[in-house]
């Protein structure tokens, strides 16, 4: 079975089935704090690690998790790829 797609003048496929839904590419607040609690956590592991403070890792770690388990709430909340909360701004 051969399907044909028309090609915009942008070259994207038009009428293209597997193209009907947008992805959202994890832009979203769900991601975008789950990402930087967790980097901001990391750096603090890090530099516990290279001053020697014990207490400094397990802050990095409290706050990675935290990232993780905000990132989820916020997610169920509707702040995900799959149900903003609020529209667009674009």
């Amino acid at each position: 079975m051969t399907t044909s797609y028309r090609a915009s003048d942008d070259d994207l496929v038009l009428n293209d089935p597997t193209h009907a839904e947008p992805l959202g590419h994890g832009n979203s607040p769900a991601a975008w704090t789950l990402v930087l609690l967790v980097i901001a956590g990391f750096v603090l592991v890090m530099i516990g690690l290279l001053a020697d403070l014990f207490f400094l890792d397990i802050a990095g770690i409290v706050v990675a998790v935290a990232g993780l388990i905000a990132g989820f709430i916020m997610k169920k909340a509707g702040f995900g790829t799959k149900g903003h909360a609020q529209p667009p701004a674009h």
